[in-house]
């Protein structure tokens, strides 16, 4: 049903367009070129689009965790570790009598992947967190804090970046013969058992007996990347530490049973990302970068403008030339107002641009909120995906309809307080560090691929 309103408001605006619109030359706003009319205007003045770096970002309570170390030839190099708690499987947690350890893994599940998936050979290195990072006061933590860590390796392994791969693994069954299944695609990374045996299998029950005093003693684990053998450009992988159950670490051990009989046993120690116990410590070198550059020119209309995942940066939109059309009268109808970033040619290779970008204004206390487009609450509002955002391939370009925004604008309803593009659902806490791509655009003062806002208009008088 929204697909068959979505063709009807087009085919209603194309009958508008046709017989009622002003001549855009006398506004400064620039039209679609599609369209046949007599005059057409490409004016840089349109818009104005300013480049701004996020500093810091919510790195825990996030639906995923990031582990990274991707060398971008535009954006430089992003480094992601992550620090993880471990819950206890129940209170009191016993391994038995006389427990015998088996193995022990870690298990990430993965979500996404963003880099070379193909020439490079990827090292995960597991250690010891040196500080506590479980909390029953739901702390927060950003992605700037540096976690203390001991240096000792405790696990590590080489791997490709096989993320949609599902993998057969055994499966331990209490009291009956093993046998296999396949999982999800995963991370395993097995463990040293002597690490594990000191601490965790020969704990004393106290130590045990609640999440807060396991946490106390083990304090918890730091996972990242060597830096040293990651050849080529590496990558950014996104990991299920959200999901209950989902991440864990693993323990296979045997253990003596009342009968006097060897079980073979498991238990897991999972990694409660949404309860907070899952952060990602980010970094972002940008020297020497274009980037860089961008950031720090003086201007405040940028030429070209880079959108960088995991909230590293966000546009923020002025629309000058509005004033000109509202000065025309309150008859004037918002029949569409496009938004048009183009990609920078060359940028989408090898390294795809971001799939969606989003689009919110401020409110008088600067707080993020919807457009009238994408806000539910509005009569206007036909569907979530209406306001668009999304990376068209075939026309290299993201395109977002603003009409009842520009419309509210003009009539006085909404003041623009700040209009902001940025990779992060800003109405979704938990998806901060879900984007993990980047992308490319040409901005306001780009001839070749400008920044541009089309409005499309009749006069009612």
């Amino acid at each position: 049903m929204r697909f068959i309103k979505s063709g009807l408001l087009t085919l209603l605006v194309s009958l508008f367009i046709l017989g009622g619109c002003k001549n855009p030359s006398q506004i400064g706003l620039d039209i679609d070129p599609k369209l046949d009319l007599n005059s057409t205007l490409v004016d840089t003045s349109t818009v104005i689009t300013k480049l701004i770096k996020e500093d810091s970002v919510l790195s825990n309570f996030t639906s995923n965790s990031v582990l990274g170390y991707f060398k971008d030839p535009i954006f430089g190099t992003t480094t992601s570790n992550i620090a993880a708690a471990l819950s206890i499987p129940s209170v009191s947690t016993s391994f038995g009598k006389n427990p015998t350890l088996d193995s022990a893994v870690l298990v990430l599940p993965f979500l996404g992947f963003y880099g070379d998936s193909i020439n490079t050979v990827y090292n995960v290195e597991v250690r010891q967190l040196n500080e506590v990072l479980y909390n029953e006061t739901n702390k927060s933590y950003y992605n700037t804090k540096k976690w203390a860590v001991k240096s000792a390796l405790i696990g590590s392994k080489n791997f490709y970046a096989a993320y949609k791969d599902s993998i057969i693994i055994q499966d331990i069954i209490v009291g009956k013969k093993d046998t296999v299944k396949k999982v999800v695609p995963q991370l395993r990374i097995k463990l040293d058992p002597t690490f594990i045996k000191n601490n965790i299998l020969n704990l004393d029950s106290a130590s045990l007996s609640t999440n807060k005093s396991f946490n106390n003693f083990i304090k918890g684990l730091y996972i990242s990347l060597n830096k040293t053998s990651t050849a080529n450009n590496g990558g950014l992988f996104s990991f299920d530490t959200n999901t209950s159950g989902k991440s864990s670490l693993d323990l296979f051990y045997k253990s003596t049973s009342t009968k006097g009989t060897i079980d073979t046993l498991n238990k897991s120690f999972s990694i409660e990302g949404a309860r907070g116990f899952a952060a990602s410590e980010i970094t972002w070198d940008l020297n020497s970068t274009p980037v860089k550059t961008e950031l720090e020119s003086q201007t405040s209309n940028n030429k070209t403008l880079y959108f960088k995942g995991l909230n590293g940066t966000k546009v923020k939109v002025e629309f000058p030339y509005l004033s000109k059309l509202k000065a025309l009268g309150k008859t004037i109808s918002i029949n569409r107002a496009e938004l048009v970033l183009k990609v920078v040619n060359g940028t989408e290779t090898p390294y795809a641009p971001i799939p969606q970008l989003k689009i919110y204004r401020w409110d008088i206390a600067n707080r993020s909120q919807f457009l009238p487009d994408e806000n539910p609450s509005d009569p206007r509002y036909i569907g979530g995906g209406f306001i668009g955002g999304f990376y068209d391939k075939a026309h290299t370009e993201y395109v977002f309809n603003m009409t009842g925004y520009i419309q509210d604008i003009l009539n006085g309803k909404t003041k623009n307080y700040g209009t902001f593009l940025t990779s992060t659902d800003f109405t979704n806490g938990s998806a901060l560090l879900s984007k993990l791509g980047r992308s490319v655009t040409g901005g306001a003062t780009n001839v070749t691929y400008k920044a541009k806002l089309r409005i499309y208009y009749t006069d009612l008088k």
